[in-house]
Order: structure tokens, then C-alpha cells, then sequence
């Protein structure tokens, strides 16, 4: 037996097409008000019977906690602007709204930017697919087929350059009561975890070595190796917890914040980022935000020449466009490095910081180089993998082995007794 169509307040088609302002403004005066401080206020909960269907919508969809919140905003907005029932709903009607959204004023003077206005399409889009399969007596007919995206051009990787990730590490051995967190918390975030996901670790996720994610953006578990660099990092924090007396369980939180009020207490998502923003304004970074750290790792991975499905999997991407930026950004740079060897130009005067090592191991590396007059790493062997640490120290090695000699010899040499 089909459900028989609900329509509590009848506005008919030709209204809403001969006048789609008249709606819009009504919308944009019932449900985007501003607040005192200029940002959008909470958009009302649309209270007819077509809400229900949402709801039924949120509770069967596998959504993140973020990507549900957003959804759930965008079809509130949707309601708001449109009392027509599903069955109603043509394509030319989602492209008024698409129109509304676009002329849609989210803060003072600010409108929505395109990315978001392709997040509230995202949302009906999936919504009406799941309505058209599931209750097909409502909508018989997808409304949002012929509605575009807009074109973004993908926003090239937010990596750091080695010098201000050392700024970052100064930056943080200055903190000196959340230092040992600090460091723990942006040796996560370069290990290509999202703040939610470091947020959400727990002291069990991590076994010494590998960090073991079961919260994640799209809900798909997965394993992060550590460097031994990072390994130590996190066991000298926890350390430190559990000489404050800290008795930690495996469902402890891995990071605490020490806001007043909240210490001892899981750092937050939104602690992560103001963390960051502290320590950026001490590096003299204003702009730092914990995802530029994740952009940092992922890019790294390949210039370490690493497959890109292998380093896919370690980010955790979905979205193979998402990724491709790091892959363009490490081609690009590929491609430079290429040219300046095909012209011989260059290569004398770049020496390059070995990305895959620990800062003690570069630090080692630049001061034997200093000593020796010689470039430890060029570009060209780092890319091609041809040679190791090992064999870069004992290259080294053999030089200033060579120097003590001679000035052992200095004495004899000069005719001075020691």
C-alpha cells in the first residue's frame, strides 16, 4: 500500500519559478540571521512532516560525525527555502536553489565559497538518491541530476619547507609546560593524521611502534608507522605522564589538553588548532594549522620516492583527486630538478636536507658536511635511492678520519713537542 503525498502548506510550482527571490529572502530571513558577532545563527529545524524523512536519512547513511552535521545543516537550509512536497521537486527548481545559494549571505558581506556550495549540493544529491531507492512512492524521479558542480581548481599542497618545520621544533621547545605534549601532538599531525584522529587516539592505539586508527574521516580503520624519531617522542611523553602520577590504561587518551578547566581531560579538535596557533605565532608562522603538517608528511613520503598507492593508504585518502596534489607538487619539483641537471646549473649550491632521516641524523650529516667541505646529498641520489645514512657517514667519516690525521701530524710537522 503506497503513502499517500503530504502537503501542509500548498504553494504552487508557478510561484516558486516565476518568483524565486520572494522565497529566498523569506528563507534568508527566517533562517539565516545574523548573530551579534556576524556569524550565520543555527538554521531552525524545519517542523512538517517532511523532516522525518530526513531524520530516516541521517540514521541509515555511514556518515562522519562532521560530514552528518553538514548534511544535516544543508537540508535544513533546503526546507527552509521550498514547501514543496518530494514528488514535486523538479531539476529547474534545484537550479533556483543552487542560484539562492550562490547569492546567499553567510556573514556580514561574506558569501558561501564554492567548495561549500558543492557540500550543500553534495548533500541533496545524496539525500535523493537514497530517497528515490528507498521511498519511491515520495520521489519517484531524482530532482538533482542535471545540477552542476562548480569548477574548483584543486589548491596546491600546504606543505612546510624543512627551515620552518625547524622554526616549528624551536617553536615548541619553548612551551615548557605543554612541551613534551607538543611535540608528541605535531609528530602525529606529520605523520599524516588529521587532528580528529589524533583527537580521538587512545594510549592503546599506540604499540611502541605503529599507531592504529579506528575513528577516522571515512570511517576505514587503518595502521601509521612511526618513525623512530616519532616512536621515541610519544614513549618519552607517556613517560612523563606516568611520573606525574598518571595511571594510564589503553583507553586513556594518547594527548591531553592543559586548558584551565580541562586538564587531564582529551585534547579537543578545536584544542589541536589552538595549540597549533600558539605555536605558530612563536615560530613567526601566523597562518599554522595542523593540516599543514599532514600535507608536509604526505609529500614527503613521495619525495622519498614512496609508491603513491602505498602512501594513499598510510594518509588514509578517499578522494584520489584529494591526493593527486601531493603527487602534481612532487612532479613539479621532479620536473625543475630535472631541467637544472639537463643544464648542469645549480646542482653545486643545493644541498638538500635528507627528508626520510631524524633531525639528529641531519644535524650530524650538515655538521660533517660543514667540516669537510662536502655535500653530504644531492637531490638526484635522495630521488633515486642510491645511497643510505650509512653510507653517507662513512663517506664522510673517511674524510675527517683524514683530517684528525693531519692534525695529529701538525707537531711533528711544525717540530713542537706535546
Amino acid at each position: 500500500m503506497s503513502v499517500p503525498a503530504v502537503k501542509l502548506i500548498p504553494v504552487t510550482t508557478s510561484a516558486i519559478v516565476a518568483s524565486p527571490s520572494a522565497s529566498a529572502n523569506e528563507s534568508r530571513t527566517a533562517s539565516a540571521k545574523r548573530s551579534h558577532r556576524g556569524r550565520t545563527a543555527q538554521i531552525a529545524t524545519p517542523t512538517d512532516i517532511r523532516w522525518p524523512v530526513v531524520q530516516e536519512y541521517l540514521r541509515s547513511s555511514s556518515l562522519s560525525p562532521n560530514s552528518r552535521k553538514l548534511y544535516e545543516r544543508e537540508l535544513k537550509r533546503f526546507l527552509g527555502w521550498t514547501q514543496c512536497r518530494w514528488s514535486e521537486l523538479q531539476s529547474r527548481h534545484l537550479g533556483l536553489y543552487k542560484a539562492y545559494l550562490m547569492e546567499l549571505e553567510v556573514a556580514s558581506g561574506k558569501k558561501l565559497s564554492k567548495n561549500s556550495l558543492n557540500s550543500a549540493l553534495t548533500a541533496l544529491k545524496s539525500f535523493f538518491r537514497w530517497l528515490c531507492q528507498f521511498h519511491p512512492e515520495l520521489c519517484l524521479k531524482n530532482p538533482t541530476e542535471g545540477v552542476k558542480f562548480e569548477r574548483v581548481p584543486m589548491p596546491p599542497a600546504q606543505s612546510l619547507k624543512p627551515e620552518e618545520m625547524e622554526r616549528v621544533w624551536s617553536a615548541i621547545a619553548q612551551r615548557n609546560e605543554t612541551r613534551l605534549r607538543d611535540f608528541a601532538m605535531v609528530q602525529l599531525l606529520s605523520h599524516n593524521l588529521r587532528a580528529g584522529e589524533v583527537a580521538s587516539a587512545n594510549v592503546g592505539s599506540f604499540d611502541g611502534r605503529l599507531i592504529t586508527l579506528t575513528e577516522t574521516k571515512n570511517n576505514k580503520p587503518r595502521i601509521v608507522p612511526l618513525s623512530e624519531e616519532g616512536q621515541l617522542t610519544i614513549q618519552n611523553y607517556l613517560e612523563w605522564r606516568r611520573g606525574q602520577g598518571e595511571a594510564l590504561t589503553p583507553e586513556s587518551p594518547l594527548i591531553l589538553s592543559h586548558h584551565q578547566g580541562w586538564e587531564g581531560d582529551r585534547l579537543s579538535y578545536h584544542g589541536i588548532y589552538f595549540a597549533v596557533e600558539r605555536i605558530g605565532e612563536l615560530a613567526g608562522l601566523p597562518d599554522l594549522h595542523p593540516h599543514q603538517f599532514r600535507h608536509t608528511g604526505a609529500t614527503e613520503l613521495l619525495r622519498m620516492g614512496m609508491d603513491p598507492a602505498h602512501a594513499k593508504l598510510l594518509t588514509g585518502h578517499a578522494d584520489e583527486r584529494s591526493f593527486r596534489r601531493y603527487v602534481l607538487a612532487v612532479e613539479q619539483e621532479a620536473a625543475i630538478a630535472a631541467y637544472y641537471r639537463l643544464k648542469g646549473e645549480g646542482q653545486a649550491e643545493k644541498v638538500v636536507y635528507a627528508k626520510n632521516l631524524s633531525r639528529e641524523q641531519r644535524q650530524l650529516l650538515m655538521a660533517m658536511a660543514e667540516l669537510t667541505q662536502m655535500q653530504p646529498l644531492y637531490q638526484d641520489d635522495l630521488d633515486k635511492g642510491e645511497i643510505t645514512f650509512a653510507e653517507l657517514w662513512q663517506e664522510n667519516a673517511i674524510h675527517l678520519e683524514r683530517m684528525v690525521a693531519e692534525v695529529w701530524q701538525l707537531p711533528e710537522k711544525l717540530g713542537v713537542l706535546v
